[in-house]
């Protein structure tokens, strides 16, 4: 697979349509033995060859193994799983560069993650196009009554990018895909006027209008024990 870095324009609405949108897009990463982290219900299963290996972990949802990715390493021997996936997890976690070396660690090939990109809800919710008064923003807002999850991270999409090139690198994996969702309303404004009115010539638009950034890291050959 060749880098690329570009907007992607599939959506989904749902868990399961997630599903569908990951298999479709990462099916030639998807053939062997798969490590879902955050794995909630594991509607990946229904895409994947019958007997295919398949392991979900985390808390919550019907995962196959309960496990509190807070709690320490993952209870899983290096290079245990050729595909490791991580989708919309690592933002929860108070550990998460710990839990990001622990996905490099136990993948033998890839490693597929998902991160959002916090001022891009913000965004949306200063202008009424996710969040209302009246529905408080789930992981940035202050709900009424106490929920049980909340994002532990409040970073852009620059700060993502740099954040997992940085620790690929540092556990000697490789970025060999890297697209992000939205971006597209970018084009409505006049870039150079609303850099310079909104957010500085020192800042990125798709901070704000870049959504969910897709990534797959490769481990290196040369790195396997």
């Amino acid at each position: 697979m060749s880098l690329t870095y570009k907007p992607h324009q599939q959506s989904y609405n749902n868990r399961q349509e997630k599903s569908q949108y990951v298999y479709e897009k990462y099916q030639p990463l998807l053939q062997d033995s798969i490590l879902d982290v955050g794995a909630d219900q594991c509607f990946l299963k229904d895409f994947l060859k019958p007997g295919q290996q398949y392991t979900g972990i985390g808390i919550g949802g019907a995962p196959d193994i309960e496990f509190n990715l807070e709690s320490g390493p993952l209870p899983f021997e290096s290079d245990s799983f050729d595909t490791v996936m991580c989708l919309d997890v690592l933002e929860h976690l108070e550990n998460i560069h710990a839990a990001f070396d622990e996905l490099c660690r136990v993948s033998r090939k890839h490693v597929i993650i998902a991160l959002p990109n916090p001022w891009y809800q913000v965004w949306n919710a200063m202008h009424g196009r996710i969040y209302t008064p009246e529905q408080p923003m789930v992981h940035y807002g202050l709900p009424l009554e106490r929920q049980e999850d909340r994002h532990k991270w409040f970073f852009n999409h620059e700060e993502a990018v740099n954040f997992v090139r940085y620790r690929a690198a540092k556990n000697k994996m490789t970025v060999i895909q890297m697209d992000w969702q939205g971006g597209q309303e970018e084009k409505k404004w006049k870039k150079r006027l609303f850099r310079r009115l909104l957010l500085g010539k020192r800042h990125n638009p798709l901070n704000l209008f870049a959504s969910t950034l897709w990534v797959v890291l490769q481990k290196n050959r040369n790195s396997r024990t």
